[in-house]
């Protein structure tokens, strides 16, 4: 993933996960905030907590939701900043069902459902 569509600093997670909404899955939890910033695509953020598993597991989980990011990335240019946050379970599914929640957690932030929303 190129710089411009990361979250880098602490302050940009903090805005994310105080502004934006939370979308609840099994894996993983979203936080979802447009920004005012004109156009651009989507900037992502990964926190990926020891209560995951160790350094093998949670770089694992961080390298297949990246792969997944930049692919739902890809199409939307929607100026908007994503925090992901991986809950333990994440370490024990398989990527194709980390990459479909993300996916539906994205899909259901961008619609505003309220399915597990905050």
């Amino acid at each position: 993933m190129r710089r411009a569509q990361r979250l880098r600093r602490s302050q940009d997670f903090q805005g994310v996960i105080r502004a934006g909404r939370a979308v609840s899955g099994s894996c993983l939890v979203l936080y979802y905030s447009l920004r005012d910033e004109g156009s651009g695509a989507p900037r992502f953020g990964f926190a990926v907590s020891r209560r995951v598993g160790g350094a093998v597991q949670r770089n694992r989980v961080k390298r297949v939701l990246r792969e997944a990011a930049r692919s739902l990335s890809s199409d939307s240019e929607e100026p908007a900043d994503v925090v992901v946050v991986a809950r333990p379970r994440a370490a024990a599914v398989e990527p194709a069902e980390l990459r479909t929640e993300l996916g539906d957690a994205l899909g259901r932030a961008r619609t505003g459902s309220e399915g597990g929303t905050r």
